[in-house]
Order: structure tokens, then sequence, then C-alpha cells
């Protein structure tokens, strides 16, 4: 236990340099669109990563994710989301729509450099509105719930770093209480492991659970 808590101060420490770059590069591409390709980078790195650590850089690394976990926290509600936001038919519309919409941006640039990192800081700014209208209603993190990054990063380390409830888990809902997305590792308590594309690996489920039924 020991170990986990001292995992969970170096997220924290993490993400409180993190998230600094967050609007460095969505405001600061407003004027310099090649910071553009920064978020592009940053799509390419945690792709690649996801092969093998799932969507921990996800719950550890992402700027926007930091931001709205450490900041934004600050002034959100930090409400229950509602169920249907997870559900795979808004999840994958989401997914589609929004890479449909940055397909045909890129195509309108004609290859222009600047347009191209124009594209990606517009595709930023325009999740980051939604991610901040659900995250000051709901919980900080609930655009992440179904951000299409982040489901590819689960899909693509689905088995990767996982949580794993063992039968002392009495449901008591100390673990969704903690998870920056609401999840509940107790619903997956039959499988015995939280089989799900959404788990940040962030271990504050881990961390807080008062009878020791989760590890990882």
């Amino acid at each position: 236990m020991k170990e986990i808590c001292e995992e969970q101060l170096k997220r924290k420490r993490i993400q409180n340099y993190m998230w600094i770059f967050f609007p460095i590069i969505v405001i600061g591409g407003l004027k310099w669109p090649y910071l553009g390709y920064g978020v592009l980078a940053i799509m390419i790195i945690f792709i690649i990563l996801a092969l093998s650590k799932g969507r921990q850089w996800c719950g550890w690394l992402c700027p926007r994710g930091s931001f709205l976990e450490r900041v934004f926290v600050k002034v959100s509600l930090n409400r229950k989301a509602p169920s249907f936001l997870k559900e795979g038919f808004l999840r994958w519309a989401i997914f589609v729509g929004l890479l449909g919409f940055m397909v045909f941006r890129l195509i309108k640039t004609g290859g222009n450099p600047v347009k191209i990192g124009a594209v990606f800081i517009l595709m930023c700014a325009i999740s980051s509105v939604v991610a901040f209208a659900l995250g000051l209603i709901f919980k900080p993190r609930t655009w992440c719930s179904f951000c299409p990054m982040g489901t590819l990063q689960g899909l693509l380390g689905p088995n990767k770093n996982m949580v794993f409830v063992s039968d002392a888990c009495i449901d008591c809902g100390a673990c969704a209480k903690v998870c920056p997305i609401g999840t509940s590792p107790a619903d997956f308590k039959d499988a015995g492991r939280v089989a799900s594309i959404d788990c940040l690996r962030c271990r504050e489920c881990v961390a807080k659970c008062p009878l020791g039924a989760l590890n990882c």
C-alpha cells in the first residue's frame, strides 16, 4: 500500500507539470499554428505507448486531462455523469464525427503547413470546449470517458496494467468516488478485473480501497 500511495504522489507531481502545456498549446496555437504539431506529436506518442501501457499515459501524462483533474476541478460541481455518455453509439458517433471533420479540414489546407497546424489547434479547442462544459457540471474528466483518443488507447491496450478486483470487495463505492471518470471497479468483481477501455490506470481506486480489495 505504501508503494501505491507513493505512486499516486508521483502521478500528481507529473500532472502538475503536464497541465501547463495545455494552455500553452491551445492559447499559443491561436497565434502560432505550428504548435498544432505538438498536438499531433502527443497523439502519435500516446497511440504507440498504449500498446504496452493501455490508457495509463492518458491517466498520467495527458496535458488536458491533467488540467481538468488538477486545475479545473476547483470549479467543477463534481457530479456523477449520466451513463449514456459512455454508451457505444455516442462514443463512436463522436469518434467518427471528429475524425471525419479533421480529415475534411486537413484536405482543405491544400498541404499548407501553417493551416495543417491550425487544424490540430482547432480540433483541440473544439473538444476542450465540450470537455469544459461537461467537466463543469459533472466530474472534471467526464470528457475522458468517451474521448476519441482515449477510446483508441483503450482499444489498443485493453489488457495492459489492469486493476484486479478480489472477492474481498463489498461494493462500498469508495473506488467510484475517487475515479476521475466515475468508473466503479466493483461492477467488475465477477470478472476479477476492470475489463473496461475507460480505465485510466491511475490507481486512485487501489490507493483508496479501505479493504485492499483492489490491486494492480
